[in-house]
């Protein structure tokens, strides 16, 4: 299992993307985010890489957010090299942190 912290208490006024992760062999892994004021709004989304240059939005990942929460990605079966996190700020203040966990896939005989 691996751990990483992609943004730590950062400015969520403003839009933020975390660095790619390159998750290696490891197929499964998950990301919560977490917002500390409730009066947060902008767009989370997840994109995958297979450069690390040019990112994609993971289809069904874009969560409009309008309050402060946290919030659960749960991946499997990735094929993709790498992965960030996007926000977009639209309104408010407050700062944002999201950590991942990287898992490797259990048998399934």
């Amino acid at each position: 299992m691996k751990i990483d912290q992609l943004f730590s208490a950062a400015d969520a006024s403003v839009n933020q993307t975390s660095v790619g992760v390159n998750i290696g062999d490891q197929k499964e892994y998950s990301v919560q985010v977490d917002f500390s004021s409730g009066s947060l709004n902008g767009t989370l989304t997840l994109e995958a890489s297979n450069t690390n240059v040019n990112y994609v939005t993971i289809s069904g990942t874009s969560q409009s957010i309008s309050s402060g929460a946290s919030h659960v990605y749960n991946v499997s079966g990735a094929s993709y090299q790498y992965y960030r996190v996007k926000w977009t700020a639209s309104s408010g203040t407050g700062t944002i942190t999201a950590t991942a966990v990287l898992k490797e896939p259990t048998n399934r005989y």
